[in-house]
């Protein structure tokens, strides 16, 4: 349900507390949400059925409705990729390659390293992921991990718009710079304003990069 996703975590800044509670459940539980009507829903939430319809406009729909229409239409993409021998065949050897993968990169990795990184990331209230080109993958992968926890993060791919972000953070924020040079200038210039801010920062770079001056934990061992 990636476009569903995407609208969900863009419209997070947006949410008040009550509208992020409806949305959350609708992403959380959506073969729920199918079967209940707007009234349904708001009396399952103790919420107002007009709150239910305005969560559903800032997720960029006109209504409840067109959002229920657009969860379906989503599900069923899954049900019929499901059935697919085919891709259930790609997809288990796709398993394979990223468990393989995921095994041989931990074996290099540090134990404290990881831990400090996963303590940065669960204390955290906002994540900001950087990443260019085909580094972004394994930002865009990591952006739906984090979304999936209930975090909210952004992935940013644009040097300018790191900045720009960058300099807005708090010190309540963590910053995952994913770089597999190390050589980015424009990620460089992102850290020095996210480290102005006092938000932490985790790279994941080559051994000896700069990008690492500026962070708390590098895992720059996934590299090497």
């Amino acid at each position: 349900m990636s476009s569903l996703i995407q609208s969900y975590n863009e419209a997070l800044g947006l949410f008040t507390q009550t509208e992020e509670k409806i949305a959350s459940f609708i992403m959380t539980n959506p073969e729920a949400a199918l079967e209940l009507s707007v009234n349904d829903l708001a009396s399952r939430l103790n919420v107002s059925p007009s709150m239910v319809v305005k969560a559903s406009q800032k997720m960029g729909f006109t209504g409840y409705s067109q959002l229920k229409l657009a969860v379906a239409s989503e599900l069923n993409v899954l049900v019929q990729r499901e059935k697919s021998t085919i891709l259930i065949e790609d997809l288990d050897a796709y398993e394979d390659l990223v468990s393989s993968t995921i095994r041989e990169a931990y074996s290099r990795l540090g134990e404290d390293d990881l831990k400090k990184a996963a303590e940065l990331l669960v204390e955290s209230e906002n994540i900001d992921i950087y990443a260019f080109g085909f580094d972004a993958v394994a930002g865009h992968d990591l952006y739906l991990k984090m979304l999936q926890s209930g975090k909210r993060v952004k992935l940013i791919e644009n040097g300018y718009e790191q900045m720009i972000s960058a300099y807005n953070l708090k010190d309540d924020s963590v910053v995952v710079a994913i770089s597999s040079t190390g050589t980015s200038i424009d990620l460089l210039d992102a850290l020095k304003f996210s480290e102005k801010t006092g938000a932490s920062v985790i790279t994941v770079t080559p051994a000896g990069s700069r990008l690492s001056t500026y962070s708390n934990v590098n895992l720059e061992s996934y590299y090497s």
